[in-house]
């Protein structure tokens, strides 16, 4: 019994350690500040990092608790959505905090269509997430 309270004292421990990691390295890189300022939507920063901690927290209790949602197709849509978005999002700071950009760019001789090059990458990843889901919906069926 108290190895079992221990195992989960810890797992908890390192679950909450890893979690805060995740959440300083989204806050580090900026994310948030400079997406609402390319938005030019820079007065709802908090809403957007409140619903980030609650993704972060319904995410994390998902291991836990066996949620069950009604089998409408557009939930399933709208989750694959918004998990391509953040996954794009996180790519596209991390691109450009490695400077990755700049180097593709100039090596490439891209001069113009930077835009549509962002949207092309960012509608890539939430392809690739929708093809994914729903594929991986298929097997649970």
């Amino acid at each position: 019994m108290i190895a079992k309270a221990l195992l989960i004292v810890i797992g908890l421990s390192t679950g909450v350690a890893i979690a805060a990691g995740i959440f300083a390295f989204i806050a580090a890189m900026g994310i948030v500040p400079r997406m609402a300022k390319r938005t030019k939507t820079e007065k709802y920063i908090m809403l957007y990092e409140d619903v980030i901690l609650l993704g972060g927290v319904f995410g994390t209790t998902t291991m836990f608790v066996d949620y069950r949602l009604p089998r409408i197709p557009i939930l399933a849509g709208g989750y694959a959505l918004a998990i391509g978005v953040f996954v794009g999002v996180l790519a596209m700071a991390l691109t450009e905090v490695l400077n990755v950009m700049p180097i593709l760019l100039r090596r490439g001789r891209i001069t113009k269509g930077l835009p549509w090059l962002l949207l092309c990458f960012a509608l890539g990843k939430v392809l690739g997430s929708l093809v994914y889901f729903c594929v991986d919906g298929f097997y649970v069926l």
